[in-house]
């Protein structure tokens, strides 16, 4: 053990902030960036903002009880330069608080996939992190039945990367759309229609006729209605609640508390299309207020 007197004085590292610079230059042989300024800053990491990082969302992988394997899941649908910072940090953030490896998932459309897989150099040597990248090419095809009812998620996406091509994706989304939860199968029918072109759409709504497909819950009659106006309004209701459900929970989980009057506001819309642009800027806005703007 060594002694004392062989112990680096904490002082040393604390009260020359040049000292950072002259080591990476001539001791490492890192190319330092041009700077005017060195200063110290906080070292108490955890960010004194305090700045929170959220995800889409997390996952850890664990054997016996012991965490193997943390995952961050991403999507992104269109470019915003601030996942390049945060991301790394999300990544630093599950390896050190469930110590074991991560990884980071993004889920993309065709024309982000370049952006999103584009290294992130963070700057210490060998730190870049490249995001596995899930375009619709990527994204697995799933056509049994069994599988689309163990992993309804997975079938709704394979469904809407792979539903013009492969016919049986359809088929197997509808077992998928049975198997969710009631709040989510409007969501994720508005989804898969989103990426079908116009016969793959008549294919979808032609399997999902009453006529052709026994449905084992109600979602045909409540959400679909097919020829049941009274079902149509009724899923309609449905959705708008969970819209409104998820724009509370998404703020609620940024640390935006919405006032009374806001609550009331997001509750009361009747519009889904405007709950569903509430949506995608609950993720990004700094005040609840610029949620109307």
């Amino acid at each position: 053990m060594p002694s004392r007197s062989h112990e680096i004085p904490l002082r040393v590292v604390q009260n020359q902030p040049a000292l950072a610079a002259s080591l990476l230059r001539d001791a490492l042989g890192y190319e330092v960036p041009d700077h005017d300024e060195a200063l110290n800053t906080p070292p108490a990491l955890t960010n004194c903002d305090p700045k929170e990082w959220n995800a889409d969302g997390a996952v850890v992988l664990r054997k016996e009880g012991k965490a193997v394997l943390a995952v961050v899941i991403e999507r992104q649908n269109g470019h915003d330069n601030d996942k390049r910072f945060s991301r790394p940090a999300y990544l630093a953030t599950l390896y050190g608080r469930l110590e074991c490896p991560a990884v980071l998932i993004v889920l993309c459309p065709h024309q982000m996939v370049d952006w999103c897989g584009a290294p992130i150099e963070v700057g210490h040597p060998g730190f870049t992190l490249t995001p596995l990248v899930i375009g619709p090419e990527q994204t697995p095809v799933v056509s049994d039945p069994r599988r689309a009812r163990e992993l309804p998620e997975l079938a709704v996406l394979s469904a809407h990367a792979h539903g013009d091509r492969v016919p049986a994706t359809l088929e197997t989304v509808l077992e998928a759309l049975d198997s969710t939860a009631p709040r989510n199968r409007p969501f994720y029918y508005d989804y898969v229609l989103a990426g079908l072109n116009e016969a793959a759409r008549k294919e979808l709504e032609g399997l999902m006729s009453v006529d052709t497909y026994e449905w084992q819950s109600d979602f045909a009659r409540k959400y679909v209605g097919l020829g049941r106006e009274e079902g149509r309004e009724e899923g309609r209701e449905e959705g708008r609640e969970a819209a409104a459900d998820i724009i509370l929970m998404v703020l609620g989980q940024r640390g935006l508390v919405p006032t009374v009057e806001q609550e009331e506001r997001i509750r009361s819309c009747a519009d889904l299309e405007v709950l569903r642009d509430w949506g995608k800027r609950s993720v990004q806005v700094e005040t609840v207020d610029g949620l109307f703007e």
